[in-house]
């Protein structure tokens, strides 16, 4: 009987000696899954993160169909945009969306792939390849939206596309563009000085033939993103404050605008301080539509 006991306090023994030994397991986000997707339009291969919210899996859900966000530079800002509106969720302050994170092309240095991606026209003062928007875009449109439309239960009639900084570069890109394949755009401290302030020309360009842009834009920017700042050869500020006043004084159909200086906001934090801001403008909550 001693012996027998003893064997098995030795074998307690080596199970928890391994147990403390096995590596603690990895942290994943609830609600997430990956796809990677190979881009004919590009040429490389992304992945597709996804997150839904947390009642959609809900039987009483089972019908319901959620706006989806599409997020550029979502090794950045994917975690951010999935995780900081919970609370207003579960406290029925905004509605429920779907974020779905765009990664740089798989294999490739973040920075060359953002720069060649995001850039709609080529600026050779880069080292790296830019002017890649064009293909991006077409990516976007015939590729990953529909992967995303099949696998997910989106409202197809809210699309919304979210960038910062060269990202919101690209949508005020896409935006002029083609407007209606997002009915709602997110440009947080768009880079505007880009390419010779390209996006004025774009917009020019637009403008010279429509009188329609039907699209909810929300544009924020932080008043540190400027001389106020301290920068020095670009004024995110003024470009942005600039740009809002061009699209208004067009008086376009259709066009929904909301633009805001953040106080005491730089560009390290102008995504998570307007992210949500964005969100409670954009999807303020349905209380009607919202299950017990």
């Amino acid at each position: 009987m001693l012996k027998r006991f003893g064997f098995c306090l030795a074998a307690l023994a080596v199970a928890i000696g391994a147990a403390r030994a096995e590596a603690p397991a990895a942290y994943e986000v609830a609600g997430a899954v990956v796809h990677e997707i190979s881009s004919s339009a590009t040429g490389r291969s992304y992945k597709l993160i996804v997150k839904t919210p947390p009642r959609y899996a809900a039987p009483e859900n089972s019908q319901r169909h959620y706006p989806a966000i599409y997020l550029n530079d979502s090794e950045l800002f994917f975690l951010v945009a999935a995780g900081a509106p919970l609370l207003s969720y579960y406290n029925r302050a905004i509605e429920e969306a779907i974020i779905v994170g765009v990664s740089y092309a798989i294999g490739e240095d973040p920075i060359a792939s953002r720069q060649r991606d995001l850039t709609p026209v080529a600026d050779e003062s880069f080292k790296n390849e830019t002017g890649g928007a064009p293909d991006y875009f077409e990516f976007l449109k015939n590729e990953a939206i529909p992967l995303i439309e099949r696998s997910y239960r989106t409202d197809t009639t809210r699309r919304t596309l979210a960038g910062h900084s060269l990202g919101g570069t690209f949508g005020a890109y896409a935006l002029l563009r083609e407007p209606e394949l997002f009915a709602n755009y997110v440009l947080i401290s768009p880079a505007l000085w880009y390419g010779d302030h390209a996006i004025a020309a774009a917009e020019d360009q637009y403008a010279s033939g429509r009188r329609a842009l039907k699209a909810r834009v929300y544009m924020a920017v932080g008043d540190l993103e400027g001389p106020k700042g301290g920068l020095k050869g670009v004024d995110l500020v003024n470009d942005q404050i600039a740009l809002a006043a061009r699209l208004r004084s067009r008086n376009y159909d259709g066009l929904i605008l909301r633009d805001e200086v953040l106080s005491g906001v730089g560009h390290s934090t102008s995504f998570p301080a307007a992210f949500l801001r964005a969100m409670e403008w954009l999807f303020p909550a349905k209380p009607a539509l919202e299950p017990p």
